[in-house]
């Protein structure tokens, strides 16, 4: 059985049972599941992801699917675990910014 890493990076947690098995997909964080398991929640792998959006309640009727796509596509999956704690590469020869220019002038104010 293999597994993969879902990374949920939407703004509510997701709770579904799959084979009497709870999983649950906290915000910001990263579960391992059985590929099975995520295949069924998700629809990973499936074109029609319509079936599983309904399931998950992010959608009620056609018209929500726009929508429940979005919602779906805030949940990244990965055959690996996501790196942790990798830094960027510094930035080289930093130089500041121009200052900007002020506009303005003489007003002549006529008596």
């Amino acid at each position: 059985m293999q597994n993969v890493y879902v990374t949920n990076k939407w703004v509510k947690p997701i709770t579904f049972n799959y084979n009497y098995v709870p999983y649950e997909f906290p915000v910001g964080k990263t579960v391992e599941a059985p590929l099975e398991a995520v295949c069924h929640i998700f629809g990973h792998g499936d074109e029609d992801k319509e079936p599983y959006m309904a399931r998950l309640a992010l959608i009620q009727t056609k018209n929500d699917v726009p929508e429940g796509l979005k919602i779906l596509s805030k949940f990244e999956i990965s055959e690996q675990p996501p790196k942790k704690d990798h830094s960027l590469s510094p930035v080289v020869e930093r130089v500041p910014l121009p200052p900007a220019k002020g506009v303005g002038g003489k007003i002549n104010v006529a008596a």
